[in-house]
């Protein structure tokens, strides 16, 4: 096994980087790595019903789907994540004990630092009934990548203001996050230590448990390759918001100009058809401005890019686009 450097904070390179080390390498590997804020999605999930998408928005919050299945989280300077890649087949290895063998080097370490910290569940590390720490898993082909997320001295209002979504407006068949009671375990540490000097201390117990003789870091050639899969896939609309599992959209919203009632079906990310109802006025029937709206992306610049052509007044009276387009995403 081999330890990789990355003290990048951009969580499109920190999942690249994920993709490449498993294609391109044959060693095992173990990465440390902090995003700056940002909500990673589960493979399986529907992006937008599980965010906060006006406050994403207003906080520069990014959106990044990963490669593995779970739940949703946030990330932000006070986060720590750790990947390991490694041979399905290797030292025995056996899928049903897979998250507990990757996670038991990390709980050995807090343990050592005065963290009562204990492995549980299906996925989850916890300290006196919380959560601090979600895992998830990716298969490909004859490799796993298991990776995982430790709240160290995450801001936690911010945590809850971005996974605030409102779930009954969206009718899919995505995997939900569960919500749990999470806690940071800075405060349970029993010396003082920044989230650097964590990151230090966790490499160099998870080196020692696994005799980790060599240490890598990124060349030229890996960072343009890191960098081509961050383009390619993980920066792309596409691949965070075009993946979510299809979907049924409704939402009703008072405006001074009458109530507007909003149906969608929703198919890789793209409106398949749209319902407008309400009490509002309008010279021209309201079919022509679903009709519009058909096959456009269900995002905020797409939308908004369409209606920019039109003059809704014709249809709606006295609501402005981006009005209009609000209600579409369910952002107040």
């Amino acid at each position: 096994m081999i330890y990789v450097i990355n003290n990048s904070n951009d969580p499109f390179f920190n999942h690249a980087a994920e993709e490449y080390l498993m294609n391109n390498f044959d060693d095992e590997v173990f990465m440390l790595w902090i995003n700056k804020p940002s909500i990673l999605i589960g493979r399986n999930q529907n992006t937008i019903s599980e965010i906060n998408l006006d406050y994403v928005k207003e906080n520069d919050i990014i959106v990044v789907r990963r490669l593995s299945g779970g739940g949703t989280v946030y990330n932000d300077l006070g986060n720590m994540n750790f990947t390991f890649i490694t041979h399905r087949d290797s030292s025995g290895f056996k899928v049903k004990n897979g998250f507990e063998r990757f996670a038991l080097p990390v709980v050995g370490a807090l343990q050592s630092l005065g963290v009562k910290a204990e492995f549980t569940g299906r996925n989850d590390i916890i300290i006196e009934g919380k959560k601090f720490s979600g895992n998830a898993q990716y298969y490909q082909k004859n490799k796993l990548l298991h990776h995982g997320t430790i709240l160290y001295d995450c801001n936690m209002s911010k945590l809850s203001l971005a996974l605030k979504s409102k779930p009954i407006k969206f009718v899919d068949k995505s995997v939900k996050s569960v919500g749990s009671r999470v806690t940071n375990i800075a405060s349970y540490m029993e010396e003082n230590m920044d989230l650097l000097e964590f990151r230090e201390y966790l490499k160099d117990y998870v080196i020692k448990t696994y005799n980790i003789e060599t240490i890598y870091e990124f060349n030229e050639k890996d960072l343009k390759e890191i960098d081509k899969i961050a383009k390619n896939r993980f920066e792309t609309w596409e691949w965070n918001y075009g993946k979510s599992p299809n979907y049924r959209y409704t939402n009703s919203v008072k405006y001074p100009s009458g109530v507007i009632e909003y149906h969608l079906n929703v198919e890789n990310g793209q409106i398949k058809d749209i319902s407008i109802f309400g009490d509002f006025f309008g010279e021209r029937n309201i079919k022509e401005l679903e009709e519009k709206l058909v096959g456009i992306k269900h995002n905020m610049k797409d939308l908004q890019d369409s209606l920019n052509k039109i003059d809704i007044d014709n249809y709606i009276r006295g609501i402005s686009i981006k009005e209009f387009v609000e209600g579409l995403l369910d952002i107040e």
